[in-house]
Parts: structure tokens; C-alpha cells; sequence
């Protein structure tokens, strides 16, 4: 559905009314519209056809009713159609999670997902929630920041990425998420903790500026020699806790970014983001795949989350209470540091 002062022509409805539902005539498609017209839904200018603000109202309620069925119909529209309702409301907070970061984005239409980092030729930097909002007019729904500055050569931000394999307990997934944050406390870092938006968790921590450590020497992997930089401490942080997370739950997770099949009952400890232009799903960000918003949440709600919190209307109803609640408060790496070298 296109927004207020935008419009169509007959084939444009026509086609798009065959491909979700059935063949439908010239004919029909002008009974259809002119029944809307009518009601005050729609008007037309020209051959064109565009919904008024009294169509806008309507159909924004009507949604909830019907969403059962648009999500059979058209899925992927109707996750657009929510994202572009949710994100005027938490813009503000979202672009502080993109602010002088490079920004990628997961876009969706009824034919096809895919991931874009470049627009017009240049790397996508966007300047203010105006500008977010733009991107996710033209579907790009799914925000995906850089997890460093640009221009700076390390990361400031530490995620540790909770991937579980198809065939791990959510249960399970919620004990690792929760042991994951404590170790992160353990080791006198600020955690904040958000849902992924699909199946898995996220703890971050925003880590302040230190010296390299000269004396660090890179994990040794089977891919052979790493280099020696920032980006690769950071990730050998992440392995670092994997490390103690594997004490508490032996044999359940890993940081080998393994196939799916290899991994299916495993959970990834995931350091991939950890690297030059590496990016993480900005919170509150919707997931392009299921709707779902990557929820911040407290310590004590981990255990019993819901993905049904997780829902757009659910979220703005506690945004509203709460305002935003993952705050990243500067931590030194030192025992991090230590435990590595």
C-alpha cells in the first residue's frame, strides 16, 4: 500500500491484486476501487488512484484484524507495512545506534530479500532519523550498523552474537544468553542484552578507549596466522568468553562459524562481527525475516521472554513506558586483557 499523496494506475492494482489472490478482470478492479472511492478510502486524479487519510485510519485497524490472513496472503508486505507504522516511533533512538557509522540494511519485498550496504555508489552513512527514515521507506527495514566508527580502526562496541543451531531448546538458548551477560559482568564490563529478533540473543558492551596490549598475540586458528590489530583482539574476546561460557554448559556451544548442518545442536558464540565494516542489528531494529524487533531487555526478563513481546505493537507499548532501555555505559577491557595474554 503506498502512502498519503502517492498513486497508482488500474494495471499496477490489477496485477498486484492477481499475483497474491486471483485473476482478476479490468473490470472487477474498477468495481473493486470504485466501491472505495465511495466509502472515502480512495481517490482518483487522472487514472491514478491513491488512499486518503480516512482510508489510512481504516485500514490501520482493519489490519489487526486481518493480519492472520495477510501474513498466509503476503507476508513479507505486511512486515514492511508494520515496520513502516513502528519505526517513526523509536526513530529517534535507532538512528543513535547509526550516528557517523556505516549502515547496512536487510530490504524486503513480496519477491525477494536482500542486503545492501552501498547507495548511490557510496557506503551507506546516514545523517539524521530524517534520513533513516527515507531507507525504510524504500523497504530497507532491517538496520544494521557498524560495529566501529568510521574512520576509526577498531571497534567500540563488543557483541557476543547468540546463534543457536536448528535443533537447540530456546530454552537453552535464554541459560547461555543469561550466563553470557554474567560473564561479561565477571569480567567488569557494562552488558546490555537484546532478543535478536529471531531466535537467538545479543550481550554488547561499549568497551572505551585503551592501548594495545604489545604483548597480545592472536588465538591461534585453523585457517592459520592472524593478523595483529584491534579487530582481532576483539574477536579473541569473544572466544575468551565462549570459554568460560563452555565451563557452565559443557559441549553446547562454539565460536567455530561452522555450516548449519555441523552446528545444528550447537549454540554460536558468533566473533564475525568483529571485524573492519563488520555490522550488528541495531536495537529495536525490526528482523527482516520474521517481523520480530531486536528487544532490549533486563537481566531478570531472559528467562521467561516471549517471541510474542517482541511483536511491533507490543514493543511501541512498553517503548512508550519505558523509553529506551539499552544504554551502553563505557567499560575497560583490562581483565579481558588478562585472561587472554
Amino acid at each position: 500500500m503506498k502512502g498519503l499523496g502517492k498513486r497508482v494506475d488500474l494495471n499496477h492494482v490489477k496485477e498486484k491484486l492477481s499475483r497474491d489472490l486471483k485473476k482478476f478482470s479490468e473490470e472487477e478492479v474498477k468495481n473493486l476501487l470504485n466501491s472505495l472511492i465511495e466509502k472515502g478510502f480512495l481517490e482518483e486524479v487522472k487514472g491514478f488512484y491513491g488512499i486518503t487519510k480516512k482510508g489510512m485510519e481504516f485500514f490501520s485497524k482493519r489490519v489487526k484484524e486481518v493480519e492472520n490472513n495477510l501474513r498466509k496472503i503476503n507476508e513479507p508486505w505486511l512486515i514492511v507495512y508494520k515496520a513502516k507504522q513502528y519505526y517513526p516511533y523509536v526513530i529517534n533512538t535507532v538512528f543513535e545506534f547509526c550516528k557517523d557509522r556505516f549502515v547496512g540494511f536487510y530490504c524486503l519485498f513480496t519477491e525477494k530479500r536482500f542486503f545492501r550496504r552501498d547507495f548511490r555508489g557510496r557506503k551507506i552513512v546516514v545523517k539524521d532519523p530524517k534520513e533513516l527514515l527515507f531507507f525504510i521507506n524504500i523497504h530497507c527495514i532491517d538496520i544494521i550498523p557498524s560495529v566501529h566508527r568510521i574512520n576509526v580502526d577498531r571497534p567500540d562496541w563488543l557483541v557476543v552474537d547468540i546463534d543457536p543451531g536448528p535443533k537447540v531448546d530456546f530454552e537453552k538458548t535464554k541459560e547461555v544468553a543469561e550466563i553470557t551477560y554474567k560473564i561479561f559482568k565477571n569480567f567488569d564490563l557494562n552488558p546490555a542484552i537484546k532478543f535478536s529478533g529471531s531466535r537467538g540473543f545479543q550481550v554488547w558492551a561499549l568497551i572505551e578507549d585503551f592501548e594495545f596490549p604489545a604483548e597480545y598475540e592472536p588465538i591461534v586458528l585453523k585457517g592459520g596466522k592472524r593478523e595483529k590489530n584491534y579487530f582481532t583482539l576483539f574477536s579473541d574476546f569473544v572466544r575468551v568468553i565462549q570459554r568460560e561460557v563452555e565451563k557452565e554448559v559443557p559441549k553446547l556451544t562454539t565460536c567455530e562459524t561452522l555450516s548449519k548442518k555441523e552446528r545444528e545442536d550447537k549454540i554460536l558464540l558468533d566473533p564475525s562481527s568483529m571485524k573492519p565494516l563488520g555490522l550488528v542489528r541495531a536495537p529495536y531494529s525490526v528482523h527482516s525475516k520474521t517481523g520480530l524487533v531486536s528487544l532490549p531487555l533486563n537481566l531478570k526478563e531472559v528467562k521467561d521472554f516471549e517471541f510474542e513481546q517482541a511483536r511491533t505493537e507490543n514493543v511501541l507499548e512498553r517503548y512508550e513506558k519505558r523509553g529506551n532501555e539499552f544504554i551502553l555505559r563505557p567499560s575497560n577491557p583490562k581483565k579481558l586483557i588478562q585472561e587472554l595474554i
